[in-house]
Formats: structure tokens, C-alpha cells, sequence
């Protein structure tokens, strides 16, 4: 196990980064915050920060790395970068921006009407409308205290694929099977 710095300094370059992301989307408008093109251009940030964090880990860890290894010290890193950045998303939605959430909250239900509009007929259009009103209280409901623990387990779980990934992508095995220090 690697030391809490390295940890801490890891995690924060990497939640670093992606809140000033979020900050810059932020200027930039909602409409860009909830884009398709953002949202993939963040999947794929995140996965190059994963395999930047694993030549991080593999380098400190002597150049070899294992998968189980790997994914054991990214993990400890995305969970402390995940959490600055929640934070940093929590402080922008209820105290920076407090409309911020129904302003994310609309853009998603409009895009969702937008991409059903050519597939159901219009009543049909109606009566989703109406439950749309759920996505505007999950949203709202995710700048709670409850909604931040919740939205942070949530990420831990689903950010444990890109972790796999990165882990998988950036394990070296040490090609001598032996312990140094059988030889002395």
C-alpha cells in the first residue's frame, strides 16, 4: 500500500482537474454542461485521468503492477478525487448557482422530449411530460445532503468500471516470479 500523500496528492490532481472542467463547462452554459459532446468528452477525460493515475501507481509501486493492485490504488485515488469534485459540483448548485439544478433539470427533460418527439405519438408526448416532473426532484434532490451521499456511492460504483479499465490497461507484471531477496 502506497502512502496517504501520494494518495492525497494523486486525488487531488485528479478531482483538481475535473472541477475546473466542470467550472469551465459551467461558464459556458448549460446547454454545453449537458451536451452529448461533453458528456463524452468527460467519459474520456476520465478514463485518460485512470490511466494516468495507473503509470502514476505502477511507477511508484516500482515499475511492476498487478490488476488487483492497480485497481486497489486507483480506487483510493478516484473515491478522494471523486469527492472534490462533488463537492465542488454541491457548492456550485446550492450556493454559487442555486437554479442550477432546475436549469440542469430542464435542459434534461427537453432533450429527452427532443430525442422522443420523432418515436411517439403526441399524447403519448403528453403523458411523459407530465412524469418528467420526477427527473426535476431527482435532480433537485441530489443537492442534498442525503442526494450528495447517494450521488457519491453511485459514482463510486459506476467508477469502478473506468477504473478496471484503467488498471487493466496499465498493469506491468514483474517478469521474474521470484522475491528479490531469494537471491542474497
Amino acid at each position: 500500500m502506497l502512502d496517504k500523500q501520494f494518495y492525497l496528492k494523486n486525488g487531488l490532481i485528479y478531482g483538481g482537474i475535473n472541477a475546473v472542467y466542470l467550472l469551465i463547462t459551467y461558464v459556458m452554459g448549460v446547454d454545453t454542461m449537458m451536451s452529448y459532446y461533453n458528456m463524452g468528452f468527460s467519459l474520456l477525460l476520465g478514463l485518460g485521468l485512470m490511466i494516468f493515475m495507473g503509470t502514476q501507481v505502477r511507477k511508484a509501486l516500482g515499475g511492476f503492477m498487478t490488476l488487483g493492485e492497480g485497481f486497489k490504488n486507483i480506487m483510493i485515488i478516484y473515491a478522494f478525487a471523486s469527492f472534490i469534485y462533488l463537492v465542488v459540483n454541491h457548492v456550485l448548485g446550492t450556493v454559487i448557482d442555486p437554479e442550477l439544478p432546475l436549469k440542469m433539470a430542464e435542459a434534461t427533460i427537453e432533450k429527452s422530449m427532443a430525442l422522443m418527439e420523432g418515436f411517439m405519438p403526441e399524447e403519448a408526448l403528453d403523458e411523459v411530460y407530465e412524469n418528467m416532473g420526477e427527473v426535476r426532484e431527482d435532480v433537485l434532490a441530489m443537492y442534498t445532503l442525503t442526494g450528495f451521499i447517494k450521488t457519491y456511492v453511485q459514482t463510486l460504483a459506476v467508477g469502478a468500471i473506468g477504473v478496471v479499465i484503467g488498471a487493466a490497461i496499465t498493469k506491468k507484471v514483474n517478469p521474474n516470479p521470484f522475491p528479490e531477496d531469494l537471491h542474497e
